[in-house]
């Protein structure tokens, strides 16, 4: 069962929810005051942090926000306990990074709810595909929203394998499970062999991929990207295929139609000119980015340059 760090300075009231946490079989660690709750945090390295708003001292935003900012512990799970539970001072405590929120006062039950939520949270973003073995989607919207949090400047690139469909077709489930790889493999290996560390790549499923990137790399990896994989994309195809450039298979109507070879189309947007709050904004860009970018031939790339707040 999880470990989860209490703060709250209603020591009646922590010492209720530890009862009911540790019969449901959590290990609870609980602190009274804002002062020091980070460095607990350090010392007991929780899976779940419950943080109440209001603390004497160092407020539970200040500590949601550290949490955050630490490398060993920004992926935690973070609840806030809110005693208004008002619309902008829960889309503050998001903001600053917390993942859900609990009205005071609440029901036990309720708590464990929120709990076990983030617990299958938890267990989500650490499921990794069975072919490309990388994280999914809720996990790269986690990591957005906590570099995000962080203050980080930050480019996500979402990457389209187009043709792939057609590629399935023609050579079966074998080789959509080998364009994946080949896929999932080019983009972890080039970030390694380009130096770009701070990086976080995701596959949603499908042809889909995503690239998390400091603002200051995805120029030049995404460059390098389109280069490289139009160029060994051809190891995938016969030697007449990549000569002319295309394969033939059936269309949707199951008509003999030549489908081009697989590439890539780039959609990037980056917070540059942009102040995004939370992944979803910047996923919704992402789309339009995707919508823009429109390979003919080669791998393309579209950038979101435009200078309004989300």
């Amino acid at each position: 069962m999880a470990k989860v760090l209490l703060v709250d300075d209603d020591i009646d009231l922590a010492e209720l929810v530890k009862t009911k946490l540790s019969a449901e079989g959590y290990e609870v660690v609980t602190v009274y005051t804002g002062e020091g709750a980070f460095e607990r945090a350090k010392q007991v390295k929780p899976d779940i942090a419950v943080l109440d708003i209001m603390l004497p001292g160092v407020t539970g935003y200040q500590i949601c926000r550290r949490l955050r900012k630490d490398p060993e512990l920004y992926r935690i799970a973070i609840l806030i306990l809110t005693a208004l539970g008002e619309e902008p001072e829960v889309l503050h405590g998001l903001e600053q990074g917390a993942d859900d929120y609990l009205a005071k006062p609440f029901k036990l039950d309720h708590l464990m709810e929120k709990l076990t939520a983030l617990g299958s949270l938890l267990e989500a973003i650490n499921k990794r595909n069975g072919v490309t073995h990388l994280p999914g989607t809720d996990a790269v919207k986690r990591e957005i929203n906590h570099r995000l949090a962080r203050g980080m400047a930050i480019a996500a690139c979402y990457i389209d394998v187009v043709g792939l469909k057609a590629y399935s077709v023609v050579y079966k489930k074998e080789g959509q499970q080998k364009a994946l790889e080949f896929s999932a493999n080019l983009l972890t290996q080039l970030l390694r062999n380009m130096g770009v560390y701070e990086s976080y790549v995701a596959h949603l499923g499908g042809e889909h991929f995503v690239v998390l990137l400091n603002i200051e790399d995805y120029e030049r990896f995404c460059n390098t990207l389109l280069q490289t994989f139009d160029r060994s994309v051809k190891q995938l195809y016969s030697t007449p295929e990549s000569t002319q450039g295309y394969i033939i298979g059936q269309d949707k109507n199951g008509r003999e139609a030549r489908f081009p070879l697989m590439a890539l189309s780039i959609g990037v947007a980056h917070t540059q000119f942009r102040h995004f709050k939370t992944a979803k904004k910047m996923f919704e860009v992402l789309a339009q980015t995707r919508q823009m970018a429109k390979p003919d031939g080669k791998s393309v790339m579209f950038v979101d340059r435009r200078r309004t707040d989300r």
